[in-house]
């Protein structure tokens, strides 16, 4: 089975753009513009990694993220943001909301093996097999 990787971001150009990066990657990608429409698929459907923007006008992708955590506790946050705030950062990060940050503009191969160690992260965890590129 593929694993389901959600993509969260305000900015339909950005989201065409992340399923051109991983149109070929054995996943089922799932795009969303709006973080509140993310959150109500996230509690019917389990995804092994969500990809969010930092700056969105709904709600920032850390509090997506603490929000998506209560849903699905073993779904990975990978957080896409040109600017880092260090602090709410770090906050993240040791409270489990986001798996890791990725710096925009992000470079393609970068963000496929971030997606790919989060999955098999994921995989580990939840004890799931799914068909990836690892095999």
């Amino acid at each position: 089975m593929k694993p389901y990787i959600m993509c969260v971001d305000d900015s339909f150009s950005v989201l065409e753009s992340l399923k051109w990066v991983f149109r070929d990657e054995p996943y089922h990608l799932f795009a969303f513009a709006s973080p509140l429409d993310a959150l109500s698929v996230i509690d019917t459907q389990e995804f092994a990694v969500v990809m969010a923007d930092q700056s969105m006008t709904e709600m920032d992708g850390i509090e997506f993220f603490k929000k998506a955590k209560q849903e699905s506790p073993n779904t990975l946050g990978i957080i896409m943001t040109f600017h880092l705030d260090f602090d709410k950062a770090l906050e993240a990060l040791e409270k489990g909301w986001v798996y890791r940050f990725i710096k925009k503009p992000w470079d393609c191969l970068g963000l496929k093996q971030a997606v790919k160690m989060a999955v098999a992260h994921y995989e580990i965890s939840t004890g799931t097999k799914t068909q990836t590129a690892f095999g």
